[in-house]
């Protein structure tokens, strides 16, 4: 049997301030920002926080990992599940046997995703598969590459799309809500001097609903 990577998308929700609360024990940090009665994880540099406190819409208090009591908290994280079309998002892969725990137009979007991000090839049973979007980054590109970075990003969005389209064809059973009728990319950024690829795509599906998939690498 073969695994899968199963792509799970989080939002990225807008973090203003924090500080270190001194009445709380074990070690604690007070997070103001927005949305945060959507708030599903909290990172401190790239660790999950052990557990977390909703006060309000625009507080949390977190609690600090163990590992890293007396480290500088350089990165800190609110992400929520549902995606949307104001903020950023973050991409995790986990390894599993099914694409369970999503559906309707989120798991269209997982599935659109995992597409535009594979590279060709790399699927032994069906090697025509994937956007290729992956390939690119990590490139070294000059400044005089902008222009092509961009054109290979929305090239990507569109193998994806009607590999999509194709499959889903094979599979009349496809709720109308997973059901991928269009996707277009609405933007692409390429920072020459970070060397950062930002995708947008907004994509439709056969019931009507859309969803917006913004991509940073």
């Amino acid at each position: 049997m073969t695994d899968l990577k199963v792509l799970v998308i989080h939002d990225v929700l807008p973090v203003t301030a924090v500080s270190y609360s001194t009445k709380v024990t074990p070690l604690s940090v007070l997070i103001q920002g927005e949305s945060f009665d959507q708030a599903t994880k909290v990172y401190f540099n790239g660790l999950e926080a052990p557990e977390f406190m909703i006060l309000s819409q625009n507080r949390i208090l977190a609690q600090v990992p163990d590992s890293l009591r007396s480290s500088v908290l350089s990165q800190i994280t609110v992400l929520a599940e549902k995606p949307s079309a104001r903020r950023s998002s973050v991409l995790y892969f986990d390894v599993g046997t099914s694409f369970s725990g999503l559906k309707g137009i989120e798991r269209m979007v997982q599935f659109f995703c995992k597409l535009l991000l594979q590279t060709p090839g790399t699927d032994k049973f069906n090697p025509e598969d994937g956007g290729g979007l992956l390939a690119a980054v990590g490139k070294n590109v000059s400044k005089n590459d902008k222009k092509s970075v961009q054109t290979i990003a929305s090239s990507a969005v569109l193998r994806a799309r009607d590999q999509v389209i194709s499959k889903q064809n094979n599979s009349p059973r496809i709720p109308a809500d997973e059901r991928l009728l269009d996707a277009v990319t609405e933007a692409v950024g390429f920072d020459v001097d970070t060397t950062t690829l930002t995708v947008r795509v907004a994509l439709t599906a056969a019931s009507g609903k859309q969803a917006v998939a913004n991509l940073t690498f």
